[in-house]
């Protein structure tokens, strides 16, 4: 078999892997976070939040439209299943590339063996890494976003092999001719034109992601080490200011007169240029307006007034403020939101758990399975080290790749500790990038093995071949450790979550949401599904904007908005009577309702937070995963009926609870995800507690016992369930409740306290005590436990120890004078509610003295 025919093999067999791991695995609909978003915009051809990523959108459009064996959701979906299978692919033809310019000598069966088999391990590390494997399944930006960093990273390897146009190099220091070819050779014209696609893919690239341009460093470097090349370094060093311009204008700042100033500056040199040099810089300007114009598509597009039209830019001052992400806060480097070693460890958290290859695994203190990640950690560092010792020019190109998505990114985000999310895709191109210096590691440990086998008198085979095996047998190993924390092929609980939250609701009811988790979802069951579109949806977060209120005012179904644009402009904060201060969404919640005037029924979601919803609270009833305004007035209010009927009969719980009721543990649930559930298990115990009142105490456990099914740590639950055994004649299963509670979280008093009462109903007083006991050792500042002590004391006849519990309490605490009250009066409490004489004859005040 030939060289090219195996190389072919062995890269169609790396894409074919990845691409049937992740369609194995990939989200059937959308999951949390902007999945929702884009699926819904992809299909509608709507326009996502700032910047707008219209490429994605318009290339989710065709996915959308094939006729894949996927639903609507599945179809955009495997459209990053498709860019992430060809990234792994790019990252595979990096490594080898790479390393036939590193190791050029490398010839016949062993030689082949070497440098194809570190490519392949790093591939499949790619392919099983935690980031790049979640966004590989998913409908999001990352997985393009790291395709065409390859892309662009292996279209300028190619560049290298003949960076001004002569026949190709055979190796790193293959020499050149001195004398350079004629401006119109088909040679230059070809490595001109590698440089000109690369150019055109990353401008284009920023309709993915604006992080696409972030593998120009590497390649910027790249071109100015060459010196024998086919343009010179002062034309692509003026292409580079004119992108350096529009970029910093995109992120670093809001001077828009500085922009302009460096745009003219940009315009003035690729003038000069031209007239000096030729047609490089004009055309590599060209070409990056070019790439950046599929941004008019959101001009375009948001003058057909689609349903998803975020930012509303219609016009060229909306479209620009859009591009530049104003409705974000500007990112301050110099100002460090957290300590930058607390950045750097951040990332390392991250980064730790990209190649784990087994789960946890202790040996006395230490964690085998952290531990062994210490291997491909290695392998990808003696990458680094052998790349810069055999190709100094790449190593540039693939380490700075490296160090700007990982050390730059740590700099330029400056992310602090109170993120609402895992913030771990950002650093996928780092992850990425390492990957492949993993492959380079990989194929130099097995030169470095040869090498010392042949000089030792022994065959290079012997310890190549096993080294090798080991390495690839290495590399898919973190496929079983990752597998069901990252098969999403059965995973409905963000659909389902959009679903329970519309399907209960009354025809043509106005419903306000607060964040993403709780809007896209619906923004995709009612855009894509076309499922409850009577009902409008208002997000707090965007009821600031002026342009969104706009929305919901003109674009159906309408809401009654009674606000001309320059009133809605015109709108300011307003400080309240009690303190605290009325802000434009708070206002315009206040507007909404005052115009809708009970015509449209109104809910909160339950995930609203308590400042938006206080000044309604005495007149709304909780429904289930939403708060109905109603007429009558009361504290707590609870639709019984609507809650039970939801529970029961309309909503969906796919991948959380069987049909039964049991927990359903076949779909992996991250920490954000079960974040989620709370909302259900607050609901759920309501109901249980009406059911309780009622006296239907078996109904009441049962629907304890499912709101703790959505979440075990739910105090309020755990603290009643047992009350709920008891009274239901249930005592030792009370018991067993509240011990197993006390395990999970000991500092909780209620518990100790709750579990006390019971041992003193059924009169265990000694038990009792050393609950109480148990308890204060565990939660000293639970008030409660001080006053339970004194009465079971009291029931005891140890009227000394019942005062010691008051005494310890007072000793910790001297301002309660509550207690102070009861230490006082504590002799006569004793004697006319125990029986218990006063030893000394003393009142407890004396005594306290």
């Amino acid at each position: 078999m030939s060289e090219q025919t195996l190389h072919r093999l062995i890269a169609f067999a790396v894409f074919l892997i990845p691409l049937a791991v992740f369609t194995a695995t990939m989200a059937p609909t959308l999951v949390f976070w902007d999945s929702g978003e884009f699926i819904a915009t992809a299909y509608i051809l709507g326009i996502p939040h700032s910047p707008g990523t219209p490429l994605f959108a318009l290339a989710g459009r065709v996915f959308s439209m094939l006729p894949l064996p996927f639903g609507i959701a599945g179809r955009v979906n495997f459209f990053s299943v498709l860019c992430g299978s060809l990234a792994v692919l790019m990252g595979y033809l990096i490594a080898v590339t790479t390393l036939r310019f590193m190791y050029p000598s490398l010839k016949g069966g062993l030689g082949r063996f070497m440098t194809y088999a570190g490519p392949f391990a790093g591939s499949m590390y790619l392919t099983f890494s935690e980031t790049f494997w979640r966004d590989s399944t998913e409908a999001e930006v990352y997985a393009l976003n790291a395709f065409v960093m390859g892309l662009c990273t292996y279209l300028a390897l190619l560049w290298y092999r003949n960076p001004a146009g002569r026949a190709e190099r055979k190796g790193a220091e293959a020499a050149r001719p001195e004398t350079r070819p004629d401006e119109g050779s088909l040679e230059r014209g070809h490595s001109r034109g590698l440089v000109y696609l690369i150019i055109y893919l990353l401008a284009l690239g920023i309709g993915f992601h604006l992080g696409t341009i972030l593998v120009y460093g590497g390649i910027f470097l790249l071109f100015l080490m060459v010196k024998e090349k086919a343009f010179g370094n002062a034309e692509i060093a003026i292409y580079t200011f004119g992108l350096a311009v529009i970029l910093a204008d995109m992120t670093m700042h809001r001077n828009s007169a500085l922009t302009v100033a460096g745009l003219l500056v940009f315009a003035a040199l690729v003038a000069w240029s031209t007239a000096r040099n030729g047609r490089f810089a004009l055309a590599a300007a060209g070409l990056l307006a070019l790439g950046i114009s599929v941004h008019l598509y959101m001009y375009i597009r948001s003058h057909l007034d689609p349903g998803i039209d975020m930012v509303d830019p219609e016009t060229w001052k909306a479209m620009y403020a859009h591009l530049r992400r104003e409705q974000y806060p500007p990112i301050h480097v110099f100002e460090r939101k957290a300590p930058l070693l607390w950045q750097f460890r951040h990332f390392a958290g991250y980064f730790s758990a990209q190649f784990r290859m087994v789960g946890d695994a202790f040996l006395g203190p230490m964690n085998l399975g952290a531990a062994l990640t210490a291997i491909p950690v290695a392998l990808g560092f003696w990458g680094i080290a052998a790349n810069y010792q055999r190709e100094r020019r790449l190593w540039a190109l693939n380490f700075t790749n490296l160090f700007v998505n990982s050390v730059g990114l740590i700099l330029f985000l400056n992310f602090s500790s109170t993120e609402v999310r895992e913030r771990d895709y950002f650093y996928g191109a780092a992850f990425y990038f390492f990957a492949i210096f993993i492959g380079i590691g990989v194929t130099s440990l097995l030169v470095a093995a040869a090498q010392w086998s042949e000089s030792k008198g022994k065959t290079a085979w012997s310890r190549v071949v096993p080294i090798g095996a080991l390495c690839l047998f290495l590399s898919v190993l973190p496929a079983r450790h990752n597998w069901f924390s990252h098969d999403r092929s059965h995973f409905y609980i963000a659909r389902d979550y959009g679903y329970n939250l519309l399907a209960g609701l009354e025809p043509n009811a106005i419903l306000f949401t607060n964040g993403d988790n709780d809007t896209y979802p619906l923004w995709y069951i009612q855009n894509v599904e076309r499922f409850r579109t009577d009902v409008s949806v208002v997000n707090l977060s965007l009821l600031r904007t002026d342009w969104y209120i706009e929305q919901l005012r003109d674009r159906d179904p309408k809401l009654p908005i009674r606000l001309t644009d320059e009133e809605i402009a015109r709108m300011e904060p307003v400080p309240l009577k009690g303190g605290g201060i009325a802000w434009k969404h708070d206002l315009m919640v206040q507007h909404i309702i005052r115009e809708a005037n009970w015509k449209r029924p109104v809910y909160f979601a339950t995930t609203v937070p308590l400042d938006t919803w206080k000044p309604y609270g005495n007149h709304l009833e909780m429904e289930g995963m939403v708060r109905r305004l109603v007429l009558r007035e009361g504290d707590n209010l609870l639709g019984e009926f609507a809650l039970q009927r939801n529970f029961d009969d309309i909503y969906r719980f796919r991948g959380i609870l069987t049909k039964d009721w049991r927990i359903d543990d076949s779909v992996y649930k991250d920490d954000e995800t079960r974040g989620m559930f709370v909302n259900f298990a607050v609901a759920m115990a309501q109901l249980a507690q009406e059911k309780a009142i009622e006296k239907d105490f078996d109904d009441a456990i049962r629907r304890m016992e499912i709101a703790l099914r959505f979440d075990p740590t739910l105090k309020a639950a755990n603290a009643l369930l047992g009350t709920y055994y008891m009274m239901n004649e249930m005592d030792q299963k009370a018991i067993d409740h509240y011990i197993q509670a006390i395990r999970r979280d000991p500092g909780e008093g209620e518990y100790w306290s709750r579990l006390a009462r019971i041992y003193e109903f059924k009169e265990q007083h000694a038990i009792a005590l050393k609950s109480i006991d148990d308890g204060i050792r565990h939660a000293p500042e639970f008030r409660q436990l001080s006053i339970d002590g004194f009465r079971i004391a009291a029931r005891l006849g140890d009227g000394e120890r019942a005062k010691d519990y008051i005494r310890q309490w007072l000793a910790r605490h001297p301002e309660d004078r509550e207690m102070e009250g009861i230490l006082a009066g504590a002799d006569k409490l004793l004697e006319d509610e125990f029986g218990i004489e006063s030893r000394s004859g003393r009142t407890g005040e004396e005594i306290e003295k």
